[in-house]
């Protein structure tokens, strides 16, 4: 071997061995934990908050240059109250690519992490402080003009997070969040690298009640220089349930697809698909602006049943009030939205009421919401119109606007009320809003108008042919009453009804009902409120009962009958007043008898004056 090259060789050996030996050196007499004062004083000068490491930190050189912490706990700002805790933490470094500018992890790991961030009622975030939320920090000096520096690369071997615990607790809702037992590992992450992710966590809440256990896999694609993050395929699986441990409703969703995030445009778009509950949806979802969020969707559901996930179900208003007091309806996770999307639903129920091949256009900015169009076929009819809801207000207030065309109105008002007292089939017009803190009183507060029109309907419970023919038979002018049965209704061959509601009451003072043998007007209220029903029918017979003792009944053919209706939706009883029929026909005879004699006095006063003038 050439002498030059044995020297080079050796001069290069040489300096190996001279930089392992002050390597060594580092290690051997260089402490970083004399550096934990140090870190401890900053951290309470620059966040006011106090940062705790009673173990060692161990520091590793060559190969790579690391670091190992033991446990550590950083406090709440301006308080002894703890914010976040962790067992242990190491990173690693590769040593010769920080020469050229490169940051190669070798291994990120974090054990036992527990974390604990509110939100206060004015908005604000306990960790305003570290994330720059909490104002625009003081403008720096500008500093000297200095020479482009190229950016440092970052390259991540690995990361693993392991037991990890982060609660929410969010005091303007109210509501609190807490993931538990949160395991994250991640291959490689370097810019234009596909890596493998997975996620798994279990996430618990009080508002609504849900515990469910969440699983996560895909692949991430990073790509740093033109700020974009792509999650592809995608597939994220939850097993939850709903509600109190004793009638929790269990509820699996899974869901494949891709997210695509162009963080320098500010922008996000996602392709998703899978199951919820047991229905089949697709949406295509959309970010244009990510702070503060603004959102963009077009969603199909082939069956959604909101009624699973309000406490206790579904039940019928007769049900329903008897349940104990209502919870208080939380919309404000209205108030800050911003959206615009298109939803379409095979098949849809809430609050009982079934409907399909629903069409909803939404559109929400500055805590109030527009559904329009708002379109479904329902109870064998179509339903159009809108519906708005105002969150930005308290209480908030909800605006319905809506035609039904050829709706069968008994099978809905049974879903809706849980009685069928009406039936028939025609139009049905709403124009009404409210507002209030729960359901119920919203329905005591409804205000607006409404319009019904039926045909070939019937009124379930009260007969009022057989009624008047029964009360005639067993006293006359006694009276007749009763108790609304489900074997008896009274049948008609067209219905109209006008309504003013005003604090959840229905007025109505121009009802028509028409039959061969009745002809019905009205007045009276309901009280949606109170499920109740105070009305006045007068029943004008214009045919006889045939065939079923209409002889007896002759007599009050043209007269009006009074039938007074009351009572809840349930139980609505009638009373026939007899006694005023009876007056009423008095006096109508005496009117006619009247009439008799005037006209006989006048035929006799004719008569003679023909006699006396001889014409």
């Amino acid at each position: 071997m050439p002498r030059p090259l044995k020297l080079s060789l050796a001069a290069l050996g040489g300096v190996l061995v001279l930089l392992v030996g002050v390597g060594i050196f580092i290690v051997a007499t260089f402490d970083p934990n004399a550096y934990k004062p140090l870190l401890i004083e900053t951290v309470q000068r620059e966040r006011q908050r106090t940062l705790a490491i009673p173990g060692p930190i161990s520091l590793t050189l060559f190969p790579t240059l690391g670091v190992k912490l033991g446990a550590a706990t950083l406090s709440e700002r301006n308080s002894a109250e703890r914010f976040a805790s962790i067992e242990s933490a190491q990173v690693s470094l590769a040593v010769w690519p920080l020469l050229r500018r490169q940051v190669v992890v070798d291994r990120l790991t974090l054990a036992g992490l527990r974390a604990r961030i509110v939100r206060f009622k004015d908005g604000r975030l306990s960790i305003d402080d570290l994330t720059g939320g909490g104002g625009a920090p003081a403008a720096p000096a500008p500093a000297p003009a200095t020479p482009p520096v190229a950016p440092l690369e970052l390259d991540v071997a690995g990361i693993a997070i392991t037991d990890a615990e982060i609660q929410f607790d969010d005091r303007q809702a109210p509501r609190r969040l807490q993931l538990s037992k949160l395991a994250l590992q991640a291959g490689r992450i370097a810019p234009g690298v596909s890596t493998p992710v997975s996620l798994k966590a279990r996430l618990d809440a009080d508002a609504p009640s849900l515990g469910a256990d969440v699983a996560l896999q895909g692949r991430l694609k990073l790509g740093p220089a033109e700020g974009r993050v792509a999650l592809e395929g995608l597939e994220l699986d939850i097993d939850a349930r709903l509600g109190a441990k004793a009638d929790a409703t269990a509820l699996k969703t899974h869901v494949e697809g891709g997210i695509d995030a162009d963080l320098k445009a500010g922008k996000l778009d996602a392709k998703l698909a899978g199951e919820f509950d047991g229905s089949r949806f697709k949406v295509a979802l959309g970010m244009p602006r990510l702070s503060p969020a603004a959102y963009t969707f077009d969603a199909e559901i082939d069956r959604l049943n909101l009624d699973r996930f309000r406490a206790g179900g579904a039940a019928p208003a007769s049900a329903a009030s008897a349940a104990g007091p209502e919870k208080p309806l939380d919309l404000s996770a209205l108030r800050e939205l911003e959206a615009n999307g298109q939803l379409r639903i095979g098949a849809l129920q809430v609050m009982n009421l079934k409907a399909s091949q629903v069409r909803a256009g939404v559109r929400a900015a500055g805590g109030r919401v527009q559904i329009a169009p708002l379109a479904a076929d329902l109870y064998q009819g179509r339903l159009n119109g809108s519906a708005s809801v105002a969150a930005n207000q308290s209480p908030a207030r909800i605006g319905l606007q809506q035609t039904l065309e050829g709706i069968a109105i008994g099978p809905l008002l049974k879903d809706l009320t849980g009685t069928d007292a009406l039936l028939g089939r025609g139009n049905v017009t709403l124009d009404v809003s409210t507002a209030g803190a729960t359901p119920g009183a919203m329905t005591k507060a409804l205000a607006g108008h409404a319009r019904v029109h039926l045909k070939d309907d019937a009124v379930r419970g009260v007969n009022v042919a057989q009624a008047i023919r029964v009360a005639r038979a067993m006293a006359r002018g006694a009276g007749g009453a009763g108790t609304a049965a489900k074997g008896e209704a009274t049948d008609f061959s067209e219905l109209a009804a006008s309504f003013q509601i005003a604090q959840g009451v229905a007025h109505n003072d121009d009802l028509v009902l028409k039959s061969p043998l009745l002809r019905v007007g009205g007045s009276g209220d309901i009280d949606l409120g109170a499920s109740r029903l105070d009305y006045t029918v007068k029943a004008t017979l214009v045919s006889t009962l045939e065939g079923q003792g209409g002889a007896d009944m002759q007599s009050l053919r043209g007269q009006t009958v009074p039938v007074k209706l009351a009572g809840p939706f349930n139980a609505i009883g009638w009373r026939i007043d007899f006694g005023a029929m009876a007056r009423e026909a008095a006096q109508a005879r005496i009117d006619e008898k009247r009439e008799a004699l005037k006209e006989d006095a006048k035929r006799r006063l004719a008569d003679k004056l023909r006699g006396v003038f001889g014409k």
